[in-house]
């Protein structure tokens, strides 16, 4: 999905922003700015612009050290079982098995 954020004065969309993931569970879009640094800011700017015309959208950032975060903590819940995430099938949960 794509959202206009700018038009020029013709009336067509100029500048847009396009999240990366859509979490219909949480009916949330997801931004991911891991790779490069230097986007951070117009990406900061593009969510800003984006909650000004579209209030109801719910959109989240993740930063580098937010997916460092998630993947220092899916390390430690394999390591401990009781901890570990578990996978849905479509028969049944089942919890996952560490190595």
């Amino acid at each position: 999905m794509e959202f206009v954020l700018g038009w020029d004065e013709r009336g067509r969309p100029n500048w847009a922003f396009r999240p990366d993931f859509y979490l219909p569970d949480h009916d949330q879009f997801l931004e991911l700015t891991t790779l490069r640094q230097d986007l951070v800011t117009p990406k900061n700017r593009k969510l800003r612009r984006l909650a000004e015309l579209y209030p109801d959208v719910k959109v989240r950032i993740l930063y580098r050290r937010d997916h460092a975060n998630m993947v220092l903590k899916a390390r430690l819940a394999s390591s401990t079982p009781e901890l570990a995430p578990t996978v849905t099938t479509a028969s049944r949960a089942r919890p996952r098995r560490s190595a």
